[in-house]
């Protein structure tokens, strides 16, 4: 009868070890949402109830949108940044069962003799030497863990710089439309003074062709600009995730910012590896990926073993109780394989951290590098050219006024002065855009590779074509 009863208290205890073990992940949302406010500065809202997160998101999108009101809206109606927090309770939930031992197994047999009876056997055992890999095996699932939050970071920091750059694009692409028609309407202006001094007879077929040709490009380039307008917003809505009527939203003003405002371009590379959520996850799969070889090292000489009690009953006789014990005999997998791959893992994963430093560093000199270079570029376009650009538009009225050039000529200076401030747009997109690249970089996400830069959208080759005209 004792004999008996200690496995079920056994059984017993494992349960109840289970039903403590708990797998909410709620207190790992919170800890990866501190970690996203303090490296990306901004309000991140953690997971919501739907109705409560669809309020949050009308009550934001209820009044003029600005880039941290953005950033806000795409944390609570996003569903890929919510796919990312239940990514937490599947980490959680590996590590929960990392720490569990295996279950007891039941077993019955029964034999029908010939000549009357039945032989009953039962046995109850459980894997002992689980009792042994267990330590191992949490000790690598709470790495596996912490690189998988690590992860998440990343991914959430990635989303929030990824909505400000949409921010920046559509800005720009909005500031863009507003200049092409501006454009339209000087060169339309020009077109139809054309077509007056023409039918007077003062203008020639040619002058008036290249005046509808100016209006034209400019209508072209106009459209152009306004499937780009619109394209932008349609990526900021996916970034948001957005749709229906809450994509009706307005754009709230602001005034064009200086890249280099507040932006600290000292010790790059140190501050960028010392933030590096892709090295901090690295680190942490090395330890797990060192448990794991600590794990086949130690299974290569103590295989799998079983312990527990069995009971028989001979036909017509009585019960007999008794220990029973099994071990896996290593003859054909002695474990060399697994020990091997294991440490050649653990060694390729070494190398990936030290390429992965090299990147970051490599990108931290090149988004200093050109950051510098774009806010230099749109310093020099805002304070320098533009303004004297200005000044060739002021002595042009001035001499048009004296009666001394043609009306023209001031319409084509209006037109070279809206490729500028083109120009001037496309300067300011890139430069913000490689701010926000460095300030992601230093807040731990990498940045993906944009390619080459865009060129700017100018005016300037119909514009020019007007300077060889002579009206």
């Amino acid at each position: 009868m004792r004999t008996t009863r200690a496995p079920s208290r056994w059984l017993g205890s494992l349960v109840l070890f289970a039903a403590c073990t708990s797998v909410d992940p709620g207190a790992d949302a919170a800890d990866v949402r501190a970690a996203v406010q303090q490296r990306a500065a901004t309000d991140a809202d953690g997971p919501r109830e739907d109705d409560d997160a669809t309020a949050a998101v009308r009550d934001l999108l209820a009044r003029p949108l600005d880039e941290e009101g953005a950033v806000r809206v795409m944390f609570l109606a996003n569903h890929r940044v919510r796919s990312a927090y239940e990514r937490l309770g599947i980490a959680r939930a590996d590590l929960v069962q990392a720490g569990l031992l295996r279950n007891p197994v039941f077993d019955l047999d029964a034999r029908f003799l010939f000549d009357g009876g039945t032989e009953v056997e039962l046995g109850l055992a459980a894997p002992f030497v689980d009792l042994f890999w267990r330590p191992l095996r949490t000790h690598v699932a709470a790495h596996e863990f912490e690189a998988a939050k690590l992860v998440v970071t990343d991914a959430l920091v990635h989303a929030a710089f990824a909505v400000r750059s949409a921010f920046v694009d559509l800005r720009a692409a909005n500031s863009a439309v507003e200049l092409h028609r501006a454009d339209v309407d000087a060169a339309g202006s020009a077109h139809q003074l054309a077509v007056e001094l023409h039918g007077a007879g003062n203008l020639t077929d040619q002058a008036l062709a290249l005046e509808r040709l100016g209006e034209t490009r400019a209508r072209l380039d106009l459209a152009a600009a306004e499937l780009a307008a619109e394209t932008a917003r349609e990526r900021l809505h996916v970034l948001l995730g957005l749709w229906g009527p809450d994509t009706a939203w307005t754009l709230a003003d602001a005034p064009s910012p200086d890249p280099m405002a507040g932006v600290d371009v000292r010790y790059v590379e140190s501050r960028a590896v010392a933030a590096s959520l892709d090295l901090a996850a690295a680190r942490a799969g090395i330890d797990a990926l060192a448990g794991r070889a600590d794990l086949a090292s130690w299974r290569s000489w103590l295989p799998e073993g079983q312990v527990g009690a069995s009971a028989i009953r001979e036909p017509g006789g009585d019960w007999g109780l008794g220990p029973r014990f099994g071990m896996e005999l290593p003859l054909f997998d002695t474990g060399a394989a697994g020990r091997a791959r294991a440490d050649a893992t653990l060694r390729a994963s070494l190398h990936d951290h030290a390429a992965i430093a090299v990147e970051i560093r490599s990108i931290a000199r090149t988004l200093r590098t050109r950051l510098v270079h774009l806010a230099a570029r749109e310093r020099f376009l805002r304070e320098v050219h533009l303004p004297q650009r200005a000044e060739v538009l002021r002595t042009t009225l001035q001499t048009y006024n004296a009666m001394q050039i043609g009306v023209f000529d001031v319409l084509r200076q209006r037109r070279l002065e809206l490729a500028d401030q083109l120009e001037h747009t496309a300067v300011l997109r890139d430069a913000l855009r490689a701010r926000l690249d460095l300030q992601q970089l230093l807040a731990g996400a990498m940045p993906k590779d944009r390619g080459p830069a865009e060129p700017p959208t100018r005016t300037a080759p119909d514009v020019r074509d007007t300077e060889s005209r002579g009206h």
